[in-house]
């Protein structure tokens, strides 16, 4: 089932945002973001990377990062739209 893409500055279920999306992909003018892209968590007090997760997308090579996938702190991405879904 098509997951809604992640953006620059979505949050987290840790109350985290997405910090890091350098994606040559945007939406309405946000960058889109990827694997590996970095997301500030303020209950595990540090800067996480987005896993990689099965069944991704790829644009220009790199998997985009959709609703639900996991940090490496363990919080799950909320996207803020829900008009883009991979």
């Amino acid at each position: 089932m098509p997951k809604p893409v992640i953006l620059l500055n979505d949050t987290t279920t840790h109350g985290g945002t997405v910090i890091a999306g350098p994606s040559p992909l945007t939406i309405s003018g946000t960058a889109v973001a990827c694997v590996n892209d970095k997301v500030s968590c303020p209950l595990c007090l540090g800067i996480y990377p987005i896993l990689p997760s099965s069944g991704t997308v790829k644009y220009q090579g790199k998997d985009l990062a959709t609703e639900g996938m996991k940090t490496a702190c363990g919080a799950e991405l909320i996207a803020s739209q829900s008009t883009i879904n991979v």
